[in-house]
Formats: structure tokens, C-alpha cells, sequence
């Protein structure tokens, strides 16, 4: 089978807080500010997330019951605070992160992990931590001063694929839920 067919037999997923228009650009300004050119690769706008769930290559065939997954969680809207700046220095990337997370932040992904696991799906098993990430291939990191919080309300979650391009990777948006509780 050749690595097309491979390709097409599987999508990489991962759910993920997918910012409003306005947001995104409030995002776009923090990200430009705090990591200036030769900050590493920056995150471009477009693509903006906070992940909240990866799921890595899943086939095909296993779409409809993530997706099911995804329509069986149950969370209360919240809002996040991003308020500080950190660098990981093994994955080499400069995010800005949330000090607190939101008891209903945490019942969202402990819901969506619960969900999947029931079906079967590999789920993280380290603790969340809420992060967007900066810029990536981060050689020096920047001096990590104060940071003005950035709320982001959220009121929906998103499924989105990852797919691999020349100019690195491009996430598209493959569904959305709404937080009800």
C-alpha cells in the first residue's frame, strides 16, 4: 500500500478550544508581542488553538464513534485565563499558559477522556495543563516577563485534523459542540 493510501485510510485528531474571530485576532497581537521574529517558528494566526485532547492517526473507520465520543461529553461554558508565559525546553516551544484551571476546563477534557476510553481510544493520562502555544523550535528562550492575562470564554469545543504540508502543519476544523452542562 503506498503512503497516500496509508494517508487516506487515517486522520490525525485532536479536540481542541477553537477561538471566534475576535479572539483569534486578540491572540495573534499576544503572539506577535511576546514572541517577536527569531522567536523560533511562530504559531500563525490562523491556526490559534488550545488543545485539549490528542488523539493522534485514527482511521477512518473509527471517525463516527470520536465524533460520538465528542457528542456524548457534558461541560459547563467557562472561561479560561491565559496569564503567564513559559518555555519547555524539550519540546523547545514558548506557551503562554493558565495558572488556573477552571473547574469546569477540567471536567471538559475528564468528560471527553472518559468518553473516548469507553470507546476504546487511548486518552492522555498526564494532568492537563491549558497552553497555547507561542512559537515552536524555540532555540533561546525569550526572558519570560509578566504577561497581561488574555480571557478567552468558551462556550464549544471543536474536533480538528492535522495535516502535514510543505509549510508545516495546517489544522481544519472537523466538528463543534456546544457547552451545555
Amino acid at each position: 500500500m503506498s503512503a497516500p493510501d496509508r494517508a487516506a485510510q487515517s486522520h490525525r485528531l485532536f479536540f481542541a478550544l477553537w477561538p471566534v474571530e475576535s479572539l483569534r485576532r486578540t491572540l495573534a497581537g499576544r503572539v506577535a508581542a511576546l514572541a517577536p521574529p527569531g522567536t523560533g517558528r511562530t504559531q500563525r494566526p490562523d491556526q490559534l488553538h488550545l488543545t485539549l485532547e490528542f488523539l493522534g492517526a485514527v482511521p477512518a473507520a473509527r471517525l463516527p464513534d470520536v465524533r460520538e465520543a465528542a457528542a456524548a461529553v457534558r461541560a459547563e461554558p467557562f472561561e479560561l485565563v491565559l496569564d503567564a508565559m513559559e518555555y519547555w525546553r524539550r519540546p523547545r516551544v514558548l506557551c503562554l499558559v493558565a495558572r488556573e484551571l477552571p473547574p469546569a476546563l477540567a471536567g471538559l477534557v475528564g468528560s471527553l477522556r472518559a468518553e473516548l476510553a469507553s470507546r476504546g481510544f487511548e486518552t492522555e493520562f498526564r494532568p492537563y495543563r491549558a497552553h497555547l502555544t507561542l512559537a515552536r523550535k524555540v532555540g533561546q528562550p525569550p526572558g519570560l516577563a509578566p504577561t497581561d492575562p488574555v480571557p478567552w470564554p468558551a462556550t464549544d469545543f471543536a474536533l480538528l485534523e492535522s495535516v502535514t504540508e510543505r509549510a508545516g502543519s495546517i489544522y481544519r476544523p472537523l466538528g463543534e459542540w456546544s457547552l451545555q452542562g
